[in-house]
């Protein structure tokens, strides 16, 4: 760490202690004296990285963050790239949602609506810019000071404007936010997996728990081609249930798109 440490000092930021780490990089609190504010900085330590990583999904990661402005996207200040890191110097976020869930058991659905029309919102912007997530799950979804959910994590994200099919066959995220036809290999639309993942981070919002069970694949894939359940307590509306049941179609064609999800009863009310 005393590398980047050294040339972040020079450049102004005062480095903090560690606040997460992922499969591929650290992130620390800092202040920047430019910005005059505390900030976060994930920093990637390419000699550590598979060649996969540092050829095909990092770049991506880089390219994408470049050209993304939402307020419900995490903001990215300035990325710097040496021969050994690459460093995102982005805003400050005060917990995950899944830490946020975990802490209260589930939230209730008024607090849900507001959290996942922003993080709908922030998706819409993706697909609408031809950009899939491809992982979407409660831990990269951050919460801001002012307790604004931002997307977070693009490492598996890609573009996909001009590409001839809409189609991917890599298997990215966690299997438990994974939909049907991804665990099942082959081709899928990344787009309606993206909104699969959705559905499960509305499930597990107001009910404190996933839809399945994060276990074999096998397992996994014999209990998502079953009837949806929803456990006793907390007590859901049927319009919330009914919207969780229109995104975890099993039929990706049957899947609703982002635009189409926002426009859903539960949100006009």
């Amino acid at each position: 760490m005393s590398g980047p440490k050294l040339y972040l000092t020079i450049l102004g930021y005062e480095i903090g202690e560690v606040i997460g780490r992922r499969t591929y990089s650290v992130v620390r609190r800092a202040f920047s004296q430019k910005l005059q504010r505390s900030i976060a900085i994930k920093i990637i330590d390419k000699s550590k990285q598979v060649d996969d990583y540092l050829t095909k999904f990092l770049p991506k990661e880089v390219s994408i963050l470049a050209q993304c402005s939402h307020p419900n996207i995490i903001k990215v200040y300035q990325i710097i790239e040496s021969c050994e890191h690459t460093l995102f110097i982005m805003e400050e976020a005060q917990m995950d949602l899944f830490d946020l869930i975990d802490s209260r058991g589930h939230l209730s659905e008024d607090v849900t609506q507001c959290y996942f029309r922003q993080i709908a919102q922030a998706l819409e912007y993706f697909h609408a810019h031809h950009i899939a997530h491809r992982d979407i799950k409660c831990e990269n979804i951050l919460l801001s000071a002012d307790d604004v959910p931002k997307i977070t994590d693009f490492g598996f994200a890609t573009c996909m404007k001009g590409l001839e099919s809409c189609s991917c066959t890599t298997f990215c995220g966690s299997a438990a936010y994974a939909a049907p036809e991804v665990l099942n290999g082959g081709k899928y639309d990344p787009f309606k997996a993206d909104v699969w993942s959705l559905g499960v981070v509305l499930y597990l919002m107001v009910t404190g728990c996933r839809p399945f069970a994060d276990g074999e694949l096998s397992k996994l894939r014999e209990l998502q081609s079953q009837p949806l359940q929803f456990p006793p307590s907390p007590s859901l509306s049927d319009c919330c249930q009914s919207l969780i049941n229109t995104i975890l179609n099993n039929n990706p064609k049957e899947r609703p798109d982002v635009s189409r999800i926002i426009k859903h009863q539960r949100f006009k009310e």
